[in-house]
């Protein structure tokens, strides 16, 4: 009898101790479940693109300035349109490029312009070429294909994004023309005799008359640096956005002439005489400011 109640002992044990674990399971499986719904999910973060790409257009106010003394130019409305591609190794900061086509019509005009030589004459004769100008205009029309190349520092404001830019653009010239007219004199004065000459225009001496004149501007390619700042508007997979930017002007964006109206001073026929733009007579820059409004992808 003794046995038996030993065993029935250890039997009750058994079952007390099995009923213990499965409530203690129980409470655990309880207490995760509950935790589980009470905590807030961890969003994950996101992830910015590295390559954006789009298209914009706009226009502003350009000067096509010259360093000439007499030099006047007027500010043009351009028109400015192309491509783009960004590529931004870390979310703050872009390497931006694109292509862009160019178009404005300038002017300018030299109120006043002499000009005096020591030269020898065909015959070898010390001669004083005496050149003189004024109300001298000119137009050009140019049209460009621009390449652009610049860093861009991003900044975030809940969906909106900022922008600020600098770089340099590379300025082809598609075409490049001018037309330019005004009046002018090109005397030639001997004085050893006392002479001058000024109703040749066989030889290219005349005392006044009027120069009107056409043809393309000896373009030079090269680099212009720009900065600029914009606004990107909140929009799910495409943005509107808009941009604003100044150019400072490079140095020399035309071959020069050795001195201004090289080919009008001295012994030239009349008839074979051209000027050349009067921006090939200095060193010249166009800058100014254009606002864009574009689309990105």
């Amino acid at each position: 009898m003794l046995s038996i109640a030993l065993t029935m002992k250890r039997i009750l044990y058994t079952i007390i101790a099995s009923v213990f674990m499965v409530l203690s399971a129980n409470a655990q499986i309880d207490s995760t479940a509950t935790a589980s719904k009470t905590s807030k999910p961890v969003k994950p973060e996101k992830r910015y693109k590295k390559v954006y790409w789009g298209i914009k257009a706009g226009g502003g106010q350009m000067t096509w300035e010259n360093d000439m003394n007499s030099y006047a130019a007027e500010t043009a409305m351009p028109i400015n349109g192309g491509l783009f591609i960004e590529y931004r190794p870390i979310k703050y900061i872009g390497i931006e490029t694109g292509v862009n086509y160019f178009m404005a019509s300038t002017e300018g005009q030299i109120e006043a312009y002499e000009k005096t030589i020591q030269s020898v004459d065909n015959e070898g004769d010390a001669v004083e070429y005496r050149f003189a100008t004024n109300n001298f205009e000119e137009t050009q029309e140019l049209a460009l294909l621009n390449v652009p190349i610049a860093i861009k520092l991003n900044a975030f404001a809940g969906n909106w994004e900022f922008f600020a830019k600098g770089g340099m653009e590379y300025r082809h010239a598609l075409t490049a023309t001018y037309e330019q007219y005004g009046r002018a004199a090109n005397v030639a004065y001997y004085a050893q005799w006392d002479l001058t000459i000024d109703h040749l225009p066989s030889q290219g001496f005349y005392s006044d008359r009027a120069i009107r004149e056409s043809g393309d501007i000896n373009w030079k390619s090269g680099f212009d640096p720009f900065v600029g700042a914009g606004i990107v508007f909140p929009g799910r997979g495409t943005s509107f956005f808009i941009e604003g930017l100044y150019y400072l002007g490079g140095s020399g964006s035309t071959e020069q002439q050795a001195t201004p109206f090289a080919n009008r001073i001295g012994n030239i026929p009349f008839d074979q005489q051209q000027s050349g733009s009067i921006m090939e007579m200095g060193n010249s820059s166009l800058n100014g400011f254009i606002v864009n409004i574009g689309l990105r992808f």
